[in-house]
């Protein structure tokens, strides 16, 4: 069972119930070393010092190690919460073919006491023609479908694997397969390692939305194989509810000090960036005398806070609604992930499908990629669906200045201007033109985020030119005899002058320059008074 307590974007704030204890999620999910001895942190600990709640291991190891030999995978892995364990899949994508059959790796999976199981699947490679990947996932697809017929254990719960790769048709071809198959309580998607090794965030997030648009919303999504923080906020956004990295671990073999955006070598450090328990009690320096096995520890344990600090700033985000805001901040660490970033706003209106219409916080608009946040397409959706009113006169106010950071007292100021004149506006639409929003009828002007937002116009004159166009051509929907255009009119006099922007509605229309801002919101009452007399 999942449930979902909070969500912005697509990331989700909620609780996956297992048989071994709660997942919160997003959850990093920590591999580990089915031997105890080869982890660099101690497993045991993961739980009440890192507040790690699922872990992920390696079946096939496990079962390379210890043969047909009675195991129990808590006890052996010292840890007392969910456990996931794969299939031996990714294996043979990096070593070649295993000795392993669909029905002796789920009978196995299952008597160890995995919480968490994954059906034999064919990963897909970056070097696998069109034509190799499509007979993979054909493969995947019906040992998927087996999976009912071959479970014997209720303990178990099994997790559908989406294979694909970079061919997006194949993606999508397992996704529809693979939610068909109820035996399923959870879906992982996989074939993106090697992309991440090669930084292709924005094929990345493409894999992820394929999927998504599909999967069963009802039930979580893992990511097999993420990899530094500063990307979990992209693919918490595009949908994964899990994800496991060994990350933490491979970085401190290399002397690698993580931070949320980047990552140093510990001999390029004088003190470290954080108040971790690693970190407040040691220096770099003291650290790189200490022997080799004992620094790769201490790295690897500050890395793993550091992963499980991400988690909670996304929790804490989601659950604000400052979702946005932190995803657009570590999209700046490197070009890859703004180019993810980028890619993830191509699917802004499936986001904006999936969004909340209001939040606990208002919103910051900071930067031109703003103009591509839910907020904005549910409004412009919101305008779609106005009930046209018998109003023959448009009063269309233009707030397209630098000076103009809020717009909460102006909408309120003309409310007042209404409710006090009632008889000169009764037969005037009221309409304003605001940065990003663009139109915004006063009727709808109090609705979330309109009144609850900052402006800063940081947008570009193709934007602003955007957003002009599409207010007249709405304008133009409706059958107003007469339009009153007041406020900052210079690019649409300028819009008019380059492109006739203003078609059909010359004889209809009058203009009224002048700058309005904070500084003389007093001053409207007099100036609306003046030019509608």
């Amino acid at each position: 069972m999942f449930e979902i307590l909070d969500s912005d974007l697509l990331g989700r704030n909620g609780i996956i119930l297992s048989k071994k204890g709660e997942i919160r999620t997003p959850a990093f999910v920590p591999v580990v070393h089915p031997e105890v001895t080869k982890n660099l942190v101690d497993v045991s600990v993961f739980q009440s010092k890192f507040a790690v709640d699922f872990i992920i291991t390696s079946s096939y190891i496990l079962r390379r190690r210890f043969s047909d030999k009675k195991i129990n995978l808590h006890e052996l892995t010292n840890f007392q919460g969910p456990i996931m364990t794969d299939s031996g899949a990714f294996q043979s994508l990096v070593y070649g073919e295993i000795d392993l059959t669909p029905e002796s790796v789920i009978e196995y999976q299952e008597s160890i006491g995995s919480d968490f199981a994954v059906p034999l699947d064919l990963p897909i490679s970056k070097k696998d023609s069109y034509d190799v990947a499509k007979a993979k996932i054909h493969e995947t697809i019906l040992r998927s479908q087996n999976v009912p017929s071959l479970i014997k254990s209720p303990k178990t719960s099994w997790v559908g694997p989406i294979q694909g790769g970079k061919y997006l048709d194949l993606v999508e071809k397992t996704a529809i397969e693979t939610n068909k198959v109820d035996s399923f309580s959870m879906f992982a998607i996989g074939s993106v390692v090697e992309l991440m090794n090669d930084y292709k965030y924005d094929t990345l997030i493409d894999i992820i939305l394929t999927a998504k648009q599909i999967l069963n919303p009802a039930k979580p999504v893992h990511l097999f194989g993420a990899g530094h923080p500063s990307m979990f906020p992209l693919i918490v956004a595009a949908g994964c509810d899990t994800f496991d990295s060994a990350a933490y671990a491979l970085y401190a073999q290399d002397d690698r000090y993580m931070t949320n955006n980047y990552t140093y070598q510990l001999a390029d450090l004088n003190e470290f960036p954080c108040n971790c328990p690693i970190c407040s009690n040691n220096n770099p320096k003291d650290v790189l005398k200490q022997k080799k096995l004992e620094r790769k520890k201490l790295l690897a344990a500050h890395n793993l806070y550091v992963c499980q600090t991400e988690i909670k700033n996304i929790r804490s985000a989601i659950s604000s609604g400052t979702f946005w805001n932190l995803l657009e901040s570590r999209s700046r660490v490197h070009p890859s992930l703004r180019r993810g970033f980028n890619r993830l706003q191509e699917y802004s209106r499936y986001l904006a499908k999936n969004s909340t219409s209001t939040k606990k916080k208002g919103i910051l608009f900071t930067s031109e990629s703003d103009l591509n946040r839910p907020e904005i397409i549910l409004h412009k959706n919101r305008l779609k669906n106005l009930t046209a009113s018998k109003r023959k006169k448009l009063l269309l106010i233009s707030l397209l200045n630098d000076e103009i950071k809020e717009t909460y007292e102006i909408y309120k100021v003309i409310k007042n201007f209404i409710s006090e004149q009632p008889d000169i506006l009764k037969n005037f639409e009221i309409w304003f033109v605001a940065p990003y929003f663009g139109l915004v009828p006063i009727e709808v002007s109090d609705i979330y985020p309109l009144t609850q937002s900052v402006l800063v116009k940081s947008i570009s004159k193709e934007k602003l030119q955007e957003i002009i166009f599409d207010s007249i051509d709405l304008v133009k929907t409706r059958s107003f005899q007469e339009i009153i255009l007041l406020g900052e009119i210079k690019e649409f006099i300028r819009l008019e002058k380059e492109s006739n922007l203003l078609s059909k509605l010359k004889t209809k229309i009058k203009t009224f320059g002048f700058t309005i801002s904070e500084d003389n919101i007093s001053d409207l009452t007099d100036i609306f008074a003046t030019i509608l007399a």
